[in-house]
């Protein structure tokens, strides 16, 4: 051991740079990038979200269609699996879902592609759009959505439609 050129290194140079914590920056593009895919992308399939969609007791967004699949008796027990490690046990028959009801108004997507036509809920009372960033509810019973200064600023016993 000695006199052949080799080193020992230490832990300083083995380790370049330390693990840091994500700034708040950092965390807050991570949130919205979060938010808009789970706006955006049916989380079972991971295809895009299209009406009818509907939502879970804990707020998630699901194509319609899905939820269908999933309840059917079908021989894919790979896909049931799967579908169940997502749904958590919350879904068990269609009660379990509320089709939640955007009112819909097309619009310019100005930043992907500035010639698309694409789909923007909105809220029916205010005009607000829904989507990632915005707080949104839906009631219960009948499954319309508005955004969620219109109903902590109406205090109505039914639906505001």
């Amino acid at each position: 051991m000695g006199n052949d050129g080799g080193s020992i290194p230490t832990r300083r140079e083995l380790v370049k740079e330390a693990a840091r914590a994500l700034t708040t920056t950092q965390l807050k593009e991570t949130q919205t990038e979060a938010a808009s895919y789970a706006w955006s992308t049916d989380p079972i399939t991971l295809k895009t979200l299209s009406l009818p969609v509907v939502s879970d007791c804990a707020g998630k967004l699901y194509n319609k269609d899905t939820i269908l699949e999933y309840l059917l008796p079908s021989d894919d027990e790979a896909a049931k699996l799967e579908a169940e490690k997502v749904l958590e046990g919350r879904v068990k028959s269609m009660k379990d879902v509320v089709e939640v009801k955007f009112e819909i108004e097309s619009g310019v997507d100005s930043v992907a592609e500035r010639s698309a036509e694409r789909e923007v809920w909105v809220c029916p009372v205010s005009g607000r759009e829904l989507g990632p960033g915005a707080k949104a509810v839906y009631l219960v019973p009948c499954g319309h959505a508005f955004a969620g200064s219109v109903v902590r600023e109406v205090s109505a016993e039914g639906c505001l439609q």
